[in-house]
C-alpha cells in the first residue's frame, strides 16, 4: 500500500487517533501493511489482553478501547489486514486494522513510546513489613 493511499483512508475516518496517525504519515513516519489477513476473533482476544497490559502498566494510549469496540463491530468481515505506523524513536506507535481488501481503515489506536512508564506497585509496596516502610507507623503494643 502506498503512503498517499493510507493517508486518504485515514482521512475518511473521524477521530483524534486517525488524525494523529495521518499527520504522522505526512511527517514521514515509517509504515507497513502486512500481507495476509488475520481472523478478527484472534485479534480481539489478543488486543484485549494488550489493552489490559498497557492500562496496568500505565502506558499512554490513544483510542485503544474504541479500536477494540470497532474490531468487535466488524466481526462480519471475518478477517482484517494489520498495519503499523511509527517505530523506534517516534512519540507514538500506531496499530491499524484494515478491511481485507484494503479499502478502508476499520480501527486504529496508538501506544505512547515514552521512556518513562508509570510503575506498577510491587508486592513489597502493598504488604506492610516487607520492603518499603509504611507511611505511618503504629506505636508498638505492650
Amino acid at each position: 500500500m502506498k503512503r498517499d493511499t493510507l493517508i486518504a483512508l485515514l482521512d475518511a475516518t473521524d477521530g483524534d487517533v486517525y488524525e494523529s496517525c495521518r499527520d504522522a504519515l505526512r511527517a514521514g513516519y515509517a509504515f507497513k501493511v502486512f500481507d495476509g489477513a488475520v481472523p478478527i476473533g484472534a485479534l480481539v482476544t489478543m488486543y484485549r489482553r494488550r489493552e489490559r497490559h498497557t492500562r496496568a502498566r500505565g502506558i499512554r494510549t490513544l483510542g485503544f478501547v474504541q479500536a477494540l469496540d470497532r474490531l468487535v463491530s466488524a466481526e462480519d468481515l471475518g478477517e482484517l489486514l494489520i498495519g503499523q505506523v511509527g517505530g523506534a524513536g517516534t512519540v507514538w506507535f500506531y496499530q491499524l486494522f484494515l478491511a481485507p481488501d484494503g479499502s478502508r481503515v476499520v480501527a486504529c489506536f496508538a501506544i505512547g513510546q515514552d521512556k518513562e512508564v508509570t510503575p506498577r506497585p510491587s508486592a513489597s509496596d502493598r504488604l506492610p513489613g516487607r520492603g518499603r516502610k509504611p507511611l505511618c507507623a503504629l506505636p508498638p503494643t505492650r
